[in-house]
């Protein structure tokens, strides 16, 4: 009974602050257009830099990211799944306790989709995950954690993520769910390990923190990680490692747009440096020859129509 009022006057902060966020970033997306005193390409960098961007020191983008929905009906969802689980749990568990499972729950199957998918993703589908793996782990040990009809829910959630991959094997591959099912895994393992002894549960915790944020300075099975290697090179000027890298990204993933397109940036600047050189040497045939190849990639390259213009 005292459980009871304590719990009734917890206020879930955590998850109101959630729910206020998420909404007012999927408003501030939605309408972007209109609004004048906000930056559209810096919110969204600030929000959920891509991949490449994360290992390239982005990093806070495994957390940020879970906040940003760009569809209404992903927000809904989403936000009726932390204010059910997260009131759930908040009440009971207190707000530190709360934030720090929240925090957990946000980076590692955000890290983890990251590694298995090439991309972090966006919204708050592996928190909520989480939250419930952690309610059902909780609730096989202790009364105040029992939940109507969790054997339904938990029948639910495993659906979602069997339809969903479902779709993407054989429909179109669009929809992730690495964040689900590792948030699934996280929230159990939160839960069940809460009765041990602290300093083991945190411990364990901190383990596994640390082996996921490994990964977002060496990830070599990952293609976007390749590409941020390749990218650092390009930006150096190391060419030749750079296209080293671009070709073992493609190799993993041949459809890889950014590796691709930088590769032919790539060959754009070899042709170039070709064409001056030649021009230089007054070996015209040559000059043309190479000017002519920069357009059939570029046919926009003022330089290139520049130099044929002075060979006229």
């Amino acid at each position: 009974m005292e459980l009871e009022k304590k719990n009734k006057r917890n206020i879930p902060w955590v998850v109101w602050y959630i729910v206020i966020t998420a909404i007012a970033q999927y408003f501030l997306i939605e309408f972007k257009e209109d609004i004048k005193f906000i930056d559209a390409n810096i919110f969204i960098l600030l929000g959920a830099p891509n991949s490449v961007n994360i290992y390239a020191g982005q990093y806070w983008g495994v957390l940020t990211n879970n906040f940003l929905h760009v569809y209404l009906s992903q927000l809904i969802i989403n936000v009726i799944g932390i204010i059910f689980f997260g009131y759930y749990i908040e009440k009971r568990i207190g707000f530190i306790k709360f934030s720090l499972i929240v925090i957990v729950g946000s980076i590692i199957p955000s890290i983890i989709q990251l590694n298995l998918a090439n991309q972090p993703g966006i919204g708050l589908s592996g928190v909520n995950f989480t939250l419930f793996g952690y309610i059902l782990a909780k609730s096989m040990r202790f009364e105040n954690f029992k939940m109507r009809y969790i054997n339904l829910i938990l029948l639910i959630m495993i659906g979602i993520i069997i339809y969903f991959n479902i779709y993407n094997l054989y429909f179109e591959d669009v929809y992730r769910t690495e964040a689900m099912a590792f948030g699934l895994i996280i929230g159990l393992v939160i839960g069940f390990t809460s009765p041990w002894k602290k300093w083991v549960q945190y411990g364990m915790l901190f383990n596994i923190i640390i082996l996921s944020v490994i990964t977002l300075f060496y990830a070599p099975w990952s293609s976007e990680w390749l590409v941020y290697k390749g990218v650092t090179e390009h930006q150096n000027k190391h060419y030749k490692k750079a296209k080293i890298w671009y070709k073992k990204a493609l190799k993993l993933d041949p459809e890889n747009i950014q590796a691709k397109d930088n590769l032919e940036l790539l060959r754009l600047d070899d042709l170039k440096w070709k064409a001056y050189k030649a021009h230089m040497k007054e070996q015209y045939l040559k000059a043309k020859a190479y000017y002519n190849q920069i357009l059939e990639i570029d046919p926009n390259d003022s330089w290139a129509k520049e130099g044929l213009k002075e060979l006229k």
